[in-house]
């Protein structure tokens, strides 16, 4: 008599643990990468950004300015953090970082929206305005 009680327990179990989504055996679904015009703002505008040169892959060396839209929107995406043995995120390497940032101005420039107080300028030289030749 117990012995159907466990089996009609079990039964139970495995019938809500196949009910959950993520219980089917299938990896979870992992969400879209963004779309090339949904790329974030860079967090330091790059100077020169296409001369930052690709640091690994099957581009490595190759600057920004030689790689075409999509391989340049891909850099400039987030990446997924990748994790330590006691499940904490690494901190992402500087080069990771100037790279993201270089891909990330390229693509702001061309479609005009990095932010105006972003945007570097050249200095303004001291004009003598009774000067003017014109």
């Amino acid at each position: 008599m117990n012995l159907e009680l466990i089996h009609a327990e079990l039964i139970r179990i495995r019938e809500a643990l196949e009910a959950r989504p993520f219980a089917s055996g299938a990896p979870a679904a992992k969400p879209a990468a963004p779309r090339s015009d949904e790329v974030p703002l860079p967090a330091e505008i790059i100077p020169n950004a296409g001369e930052v040169q690709v640091h690994f892959g099957k581009n490595k060396g190759v600057a920004l300015s030689s790689l075409g839209e999509r391989s340049v929107a891909w850099y400039a995406q987030e990446p997924e953090p990748r994790l330590g043995n006691n499940g904490k995120p690494f901190p992402p390497r500087p080069e990771d970082v100037l790279l993201r940032n270089a891909a990330r101005t390229i693509i702001h420039q061309k479609r005009g929206t990095l932010p105006s107080a972003a945007v570097p300028t050249a200095p303004v030289a001291n004009i003598d305005e009774g000067n003017v030749p014109f």
